[in-house]
């Protein structure tokens, strides 16, 4: 095995070890990732988790700003050869050995820079095209990982991928407050009669209350009209994306019950919610919601 090898090697198993132990993840590493395209995942996982704590983690933005911009010039280098980190070295092997298209990772980039200097949105159109680029690329690029390029899958996980990010936003409405961010659109906040103010301060209401349940509504939307792709694939990657869909909608069902309680704790999934979830993942599950959800 030559240097060259040995260093690759060693940079795929910095992003795998990246991977597993970080506090925060939204890809899957273990039983349901094939052992082939474990380090391929986890570089993709690794380029976006240090992304995204270059632009939360730095708590001066302008050298957060300034952080990003130096790791996006690296990024271009790599490409054209220069690679001087090991997450960017793995990176690259993973975009040639699968043909990733590089615009994607651009778009990831282009997301976290906006985390620093907008933290509030006017219209839903605007929340979307932040999901475009936060969340759509990680669905399409691990489509790519397992060899698809289709435009309607492309579609359809689209959905899933900017619901799972609605529905993180329903989860964590308290928690980004503190982080001085509000992803419910303004115009909507002033439709349901809500101040933003009430939400900074996490003021519960019966209006609220109103206001949440419809962005939980809508989360639920993207997320079911993005769940014919699960059965357009195959094998572990077919379990997985049900997994996650299913994961997604127990978060809103959850929410359901009590869209206020995101105000004051993250809303998260039961070690035996979890376990249903699985079960259901190995079978084609029965996604029907309580009726009362898509009102």
């Amino acid at each position: 095995m030559g240097m060259i090898d040995l260093k690759l090697r060693s940079a795929q198993l910095h992003c795998i070890k990246t991977a597993l132990t970080h506090y925060e993840n939204f890809f899957v590493l273990g039983p349901l990732t094939p052992i082939g395209k474990l380090p391929h995942v986890a570089a993709l996982y690794a380029f976006s988790r240090h992304s995204d704590d270059l632009a939360d983690e730095i708590v001066d933005e302008t050298e957060a700003a300034a952080q990003l911009n130096q790791w996006q010039d690296s990024f271009q280098d790599s490409l054209n050869g220069q690679v001087d980190h090991k997450i960017l070295r793995a990176l690259k092997a993973t975009i040639e050995r699968h043909n990733l298209p590089t615009d994607l990772l651009i778009d990831l980039l282009s997301a976290f820079r906006q985390d620093l200097s907008v933290n509030r949105f006017d219209t839903f159109e605007d929340v979307r095209n932040y999901t475009r680029r936060s969340a759509d690329p990680v669905g399409r690029l691990v489509l790519r990982l397992y060899g698809f390029d289709d435009p309607e899958l492309d579609e359809l996980s689209d959905h899933i991928c900017t619901g799972l990010q609605l529905a993180n936003f329903c989860q964590d409405i308290g928690d980004d407050a503190q982080r001085n961010r509000i992803y419910i659109p303004l115009d909507e906040c002033k439709s349901f009669d809500v101040d933003p103010i009430e939400i900074m301060d996490c003021t519960p209401s019966a209006r609220l209350e109103r206001l949440l349940h419809y962005q939980n509504v809508r989360a639920y939307k993207y997320l079911t009209a993005g769940l014919p792709l699960a059965e357009k694939l195959k094998g572990r990657l077919k379990v997985t994306v049900r997994l996650f869909a299913l994961g997604g909608l127990q978060v809103l069902e959850n929410l359901r019950r009590d869209p206020q309680a995101a105000l004051y704790r993250r809303v998260s999934v039961s070690s035996k919610q979890k376990l249903n979830m699985l079960v259901s993942s190995l079978k084609r599950p029965d996604y029907s919601p309580s009726l009362d959800a898509v009102k």
